[in-house]
């Protein structure tokens, strides 16, 4: 998609990066899949997950930038 944020790294997470590093660039990106099927999660990182219509998907986030993805979706879907 060619977008991409910028943002500060919660103090509670900073030590999952290297020392000194407080900002963090995530990229934004999707994949069109022909149906639903088994999805693998890091357990470091998610304890579940599912299937949502973007805009429910969208009111569930924790983070701003990941919910603003999700709404752009119609953008980018053919």
């Amino acid at each position: 998609w060619g977008l991409s944020n910028v943002y500060e790294i919660y103090p509670v997470w900073r030590h999952r990066y290297a020392p000194g590093v407080t900002r963090n660039t995530e990229h934004v990106f999707g994949l069109c899949i022909p149906q639903r099927c088994a999805v693998t999660l890091n357990p470091r990182e998610h304890t579940a997950w599912q299937w949502l219509p973007y805009h429910a998907a969208a009111e569930r986030c924790f983070s701003p930038s990941n919910a603003e993805a999700i709404l752009l979706l119609p953008q980018f879907i053919a």
